[in-house]
């Protein structure tokens, strides 16, 4: 429980017990300090204090060692405690000056005033407590939760999306007075302040990114305004018929709601485009339809300027000059997870050796370089996708870190993994700095390497992410695909929210961007209007355990606080307001889309890379269903590895763990992005086939059996061995209609199939 609270929640302190169950405190504070805890963890340099019944000067340099910061043997006295724990708190503890400043930006604690280059700057409550906190603790990360413990009492009761709310308040104040974002989001942790050297160097070249970047925009925004020019202008229509009907005194509650909405709907997407001032006028607009009294004749006047006014913005718009909002973004790379090769840089040959063993039945090409000028060579004629170094070469001017200069210097592309035999944290600081992606420790298994080394190359090796994106405008639809297309996003637009459930679905999205209001109306049978807004659809989202922890973001050109606590308190994970900034749209993506991908890190077991049971039972319910829906066949396939303990028993665990993580990358390059494949538990795994019938299922599995069976396995020792699989296959509706039903079935055929001999898939009897 100790390292699970370690590993979300900061702490100023650890206070450790030595003697506990299942985790002892060596252990932990190990694994706090060495590659085992995340690089996200907020407490790998929290001082930690060691309590222990045992005085042994032994145990105390074992404490120490494992990177405890003091030691203290009970029974002890409670005041020494207190001491002790004074004395590691003032080691961090900074002399706080009256005045904080980052650069031209200053705060007078005393006078209560933030200035920045002699002009004032008018903040909230909170924003001037945030911002001072910040600035007075400037190499702390704040987390959401961290916040509202210090700057909100007991009696009150935010969310943390009203935190996220006050932040983006302060950040707009400070950018409207010409201060650079002096805030960094640090992922899955919350905030700090950002160094102001970096943010200076990087100032130049942003303005250089941003010219560059309104030329290479200006042609695809002008297609996408020049297609739904005419749209915007229909709109307009609607609003000149509203104000015709209430200058005529026929203006009816419906035609009403119709110009709110079609108003509403111009102020964000207008704004997207770079019209604010048209974006600004069709807000004063709106704020004159919605007056539930009759306007008196002065106020029809400024109606109908407003909307000649409109007319013109939009008429007279050609994108040219609007263009310096957007960035440009490269796309991101999809390589392929096969045949990776891996550069292993030691001098110890044997090892050298064990680990190539190891990665080639982990699916990499292995070359050795026993020295640090044979490593430079082949990295100057071979392509290598990711390099394991050793620190230590005693018969070289040189070592590790030379090299490691050199890759970041000439090859940052190409993750580093450190190796070594000494637990130097000067050596740690100086490869973090050269970009290592991580840093192991000797002695250490060739499969714990490994493992590692798969996980750092995974995130480049990730399919491409879907999002749906639901808007009833067209045009901003267009708009957002023209912002999120370059980085290889799979995309679904929908601006029907009546077939919201059937596309959520059909497309499983890894990430859903809505709208808090639409324009579309459905009509029931009886010709009544229903209005369907962005927040009932994330309600409906959160209700279903299958979907209830899927990243939303809210698009809406309200900025007030209450709809955007509205927002969180429905369940988004964040909100942005319109018009788009095309760079925060797309950082805010990629954040939620990381998000989700450590999250289902959670469900996705570590070994095979497949679903975890959970996981994959919540998928083949959903994919069931909707076979069923669209009477499409469904299969569902039991498999389990044969003899499987022998190979444990004979070959260790180890190769054990070898054998299951291959057939893990056989099963999920052999079948469909849209099938499920699970680890059902030990050696028995799982595969939901939609839109196949038994007969093509028992196809495919055949050819996943010869696959796999003709692999040869390697073991430590130089030996060749093989595996092979049983399986059972069933299909809806022939052998169940529900899952459980299925379950049962297939796994009567898997047994047949291990009783005729193995090695071989079964179909199941229609008559058991």
């Amino acid at each position: 429980m100790g390292w699970n609270l370690a590993e979300v929640y900061p702490y100023d302190l650890i206070l450790l017990d030595v003697m506990l169950p299942k985790l002892d405190g060596i252990s932990f504070c190990q694994k706090l300090r060495t590659n085992q805890s995340s690089l996200l963890n907020p407490n790998r340099e929290t001082p930690v204090i060691l309590m222990t019944a045992l005085d042994a000067v032994t145990n105390k340099v074992i404490g120490l060692d494992a990177g405890a910061d003091d030691y203290l043997a009970k029974p002890f006295d409670m005041n020494e405690l207190l001491a002790r724990i004074r004395a590691l708190l003032r080691r961090n503890q900074k002399t706080l000056s009256p005045l904080l400043s980052w650069g031209d930006l200053s705060l007078n604690p005393n006078s209560c005033e933030v200035i920045y280059q002699e002009k004032p700057i008018y903040l909230a409550a909170k924003e001037y407590e945030i911002l001072e906190l910040f600035l007075r603790y400037p190499e702390q990360i704040f987390s959401t939760s961290r916040l509202l413990d210090r700057l909100w009492t007991s009696e009150e009761f935010p969310s943390e999306g009203a935190v996220r709310a006050h932040i983006k308040g302060l950040r707009q104040k400070l950018k409207k007075a010409g201060v650079a974002d002096i805030l960094e989001t640090i992922y899955k942790q919350g905030y700090r302040l950002k160094d102001q050297e970096v943010v200076n160097e990087k100032y130049q070249e942003d303005i250089n990114q941003l010219e560059y970047n309104s030329i290479n925009e200006t042609s695809e925004l002008k297609a996408v305004w020049e297609k739904y020019r005419q749209s915007y202008s229909d709109r307009l229509t609607i609003l000149q018929q509203a104000i015709d009907a209430i200058k005529n005194g026929t203006f009816t509650p419906t035609q009403q709601q119709e110009a709110e909405r079609e108003a509403h709907t111009l102020i964000g997407s207008l704004g997207c485009f770079g019209l604010e001032t048209a974006s600004e006028i069709s807000r004063q607009i709106k704020q004159l339809i919605q007056q539930n009294q009759a306007l008196k004749p002065p106020e029809i006047t400024e109606l109908e300027q407003l909307l000649t006014q409109l007319k013109e913005e939009i008429e007279g718009y050609g994108c040219e000059n609007q263009i310096n909002q957007i960035e440009y973004l490269p796309s991101i790379p999809n390589i392929s997870s096969l045949s990776l090769s891996l550069l292993i840089v030691d001098d110890d040959l044997p090892l050298a050796q064990q680990m190539a063993i190891e990665a080639t039945n982990w699916g990499f090409r292995a070359k050795i370089a026993v020295n640090l000028q044979a490593a430079e060579e082949f990295l100057s004629d071979h392509h290598f996708d990711v390099i394991l170094l050793d620190i230590n070469f005693p018969d070289s001017i040189k070592n590790g870190l030379d090299f490691l200069a050199i890759v970041h210097n000439h090859y940052p592309k190409i993750p580093v993994v450190m190796l070594t035999a000494e637990n130097s944290f000067i050596q740690r600081v100086e490869a973090a700095r050269l970009g290592s992606q991580c840093f192991l420790q000797k002695p250490i298994s060739p499969a714990e390497v490994l493992a590692t080394i798969t996980q750092i190359i995974q995130p480049v090796n990730q399919s491409v992410a879907k999002l749906l994106i639901v808007d009833d405008d067209p045009g901003l639809l267009n708009l957002l695909t023209t912002l999120l297309e370059p980085s290889n996003y799979h995309l679904t637009l929908l601006n029907q929210p009546e077939k919201f459930w059937e596309t959520l679905e059909q497309t499983a999205p890894d990430l859903l961007i809505l709208d808090v209001e639409f324009s579309v109306i459905q009509k029931s049978e009886k010709d009544t209007i229903n209005y369907w807004s962005g927040f009932d659809l994330c309600q409906v989202v959160r209700s279903d355990s299958r979907w209830n922890r899927l990243p939303i973001l809210f698009l809406s050109s309200h900025n007030d606080l209450e709809t955007i606590q509205r927002g969180f308190t429905v369940g988004a994970d964040d909100f942005l307001t319109k018009p788009i900034v095309p760079t925060e749209l797309i950082t805010r993506v990629r954040t939620r889309l990381e998000q989700r991908k450590l999250w289902k890190l959670t469900e996705i077991d570590a070994l095979t890379g497949l679903s975890l049971r959970r996981k994959a039972l919540q998928d083949l319910t959903r994919l069931l269903q909707l076979a069923q829906r669209q009477q499409q066949p469904f299969s569902l396939a039991v498999l389990d590895l044969d003899h499987f303990k022998s190979v444990n028993d004979q070959y260790g665990h180890e190769m054990g763990d070898q054998v299951l993580n291959y057939f893990g990358k056989i099963l999920n390059q052999s079948f469909r992005q849209e099938d499920v494949v699970g680890r059902w538990g030990g050696e028995e795994f799982i595969v939901g086939m939609y839109g196949t019938d038994k007969e093509d299922g028992m196809r495919k599995l055949v050819q996943v059996l010869q696959q796999f069976s003709q692999y040869s396995f390697t073991s430590l020792d130089g030996t060749r061995f093989k595996v092979t699989f049983s399986g059972g296959i069933v299909q809806t509706p022939d052998h169940g209609q529900d899952l459980q039903t299925l379950y049962q079935k297939a796994d009567i055929a898997l047994y047949q199939a291990k009783a005729e001999g193995r090695n071989r898939i079964c179909s199941a009897n229609l008559n058991k």
